[in-house]
């Protein structure tokens, strides 16, 4: 492993911000993972009462879906943490793994403390590992998360996990008093001890699908409890349309069987239909102190890819103040109404602005966003390099190891230019006989062009040696 590249220093950390007005970050533990539709590793099991939808998500093997969801993103959430406990959820070995790690750590956790080491040393989380959440759960300390997880009910979460999974919902802030886009909101009728009627079920999908299928296009259709865009369809023409239904028509009957007498108070099965705003979208950080009080961290440029999901973001390190002027009066009311509910901590907010120069709220996310991280970096990218503009790749995978990376980016690691905020590697292939990685990447450049050639080479890279 090559030993020049710089120590990271970040703008703050989470532990500075959880300690604002008379909180204390040592009274919380974070616990980050994200969900999955199946249990990928003996650590966790999967959530059957937080149910979450992901239709557009690529299918993974479990192997590698675990090391994308909690090795790869947990790792790259954890990075801005600072000096806290950060808990990351073990992953499976193969049988390969144990035989190599007999005198080491586990691939996953030797990735990790590597990826955390290039902090500097006041900014190191207290990394720790889980191997049955279990004993996570009966820890005696508050537990801030990601998104809710059932094992944690009853056991110390930060935020009620009830209040957290429906503040997290697409349908609540559609219902709420918050400024956002007409949606029209088609909730299921059927309750749990309907879902295995399949007369019923499929009249309920016919129904539910009927609105999409004859309203006026353009319109944006999202599933309530998706996240990364991969429950979200920008409908423009009659063949996304389409599209939109197929995909649809196979995802709402493993949605209603995701329905439980436990969840269906709170509404998990519906569809939202609403208005297209045109125009770029802006991710805006805040953090929510325990008084209630918003801190403003960044605005970033939300990217979206060929499929119209959420694919990273840029940010401008030189219109940041304007831009924390321009949203105040959003943030304000944001932060009134999550707090009112009992949410305290990270969150990002999307917002457009439509022809009539109103900000309107497209998308909620009362959690730790993927472009969080990109405001912490500041100090790193433009106070000590005056790297004006900044960008994020994560998950990205390529075929090889963490050293060839290092190797074929020698120069761009060595003056600060990429950063690399989490790795984890797998094998893969006739006899595992090809390592892989999942990694996440910030990239830094004096000229917006800069730094988007320098992501595009990223983003089209195959293998490294």
């Amino acid at each position: 492993m090559r030993s020049t590249a710089p120590e990271i220093e970040l703008l703050t950390t989470l532990a500075d911000l959880y300690s604002l007005d008379g909180g204390n970050s040592d009274d919380v533990a974070l616990a980050y993972a994200f969900p999955n539709p199946t249990q990928v590793a003996a650590s966790l099991t999967v959530s059957r009462k937080y149910a979450y939808q992901g239709p557009r998500t690529k299918k993974w093997a479990p192997d590698t879906l675990a090391r994308i969801t909690l090795a790869c993103l947990a790792q790259y959430y954890g990075f801005i943490v600072g000096p806290m406990d950060l808990y990351l959820f073990d992953l499976d070995r193969t049988k390969m793994e144990k035989l190599a790690e007999t005198f080491s750590w586990p691939w996953h956790q030797s990735d990790a403390r590597t990826v955390l080491q290039s902090l500097k040393p006041s900014q190191q989380p207290r990394l720790r590992f889980v191997e049955d959440s279990d004993k996570l759960a009966v820890l005696d300390k508050r537990k801030a998360v990601i998104t809710p997880m059932d094992f944690l009910d009853g056991h110390g979460p930060l935020v009620d996990q009830e209040t957290h999974w429906d503040l997290l919902s697409k349908r609540t802030l559609a219902r709420s008093d918050l400024p956002s886009p007409p949606t029209q909101v088609i909730d299921t009728v059927l309750r749990a001890a309907d879902k295995d009627d399949e007369v019923a079920l499929q009249n309920e999908i016919d129904r539910m699908l009927e609105p999409i299928a004859s309203h006026p296009l353009p319109f944006v259709v999202k599933l309530p409890l998706g996240m990364g865009g991969h429950a979200v369809f920008i409908v423009k023409d009659a063949e996304k349309r389409q599209s939109c239904l197929t995909i649809l028509r196979e995802e709402l009957p493993a949605m209603f069987q995701a329905l439980t007498p436990m969840n269906e108070a709170k509404t998990p099965v519906s569809l939202l239909l609403q208005d297209m705003v045109d125009g770029p979208s802006d991710g805006v950080s805040i953090f929510i102190t325990k008084a209630g009080r918003p801190i403003y961290i960044s605005t970033s440029e939300q990217i979206l890819d060929g499929r119209d999901q959420w694919s990273g973001g840029y940010m401008d390190y030189t219109r940041q103040t304007a831009l924390g002027e321009k949203y105040r009066d959003t943030m304000d009311k944001v932060a009134t109404y999550v707090f009112s509910r009992g949410y305290y901590g990270p969150m990002g907010v999307d917002v457009m602005t439509d022809k009539h120069g109103q900000q309107l709220i497209v998308d909620m996310n009362v959690r730790q966003t993927g472009s969080y991280t990109l405001g912490l970096m500041k100090k790193h990218f433009y106070e000590q390099r005056n790297l004006p503009f900044a960008g994020l790749l994560v998950p990205l995978g390529i075929l090889g190891t963490r050293d060839g990376f290092e190797q074929k980016f020698a120069t761009e690691i060595d003056d600060g230019t990429i950063v690399i905020a989490s790795w984890c590697r797998g094998k893969a292939g006739p006899g595992a006989l090809f390592t892989w990685s999942a990694c996440g990447l910030l990239v830094g450049g004096k000229t917006r062009k800069e730094m988007e050639a320098l992501i595009e080479k990223l983003y089209n890279m195959r293998a490294v040696k």
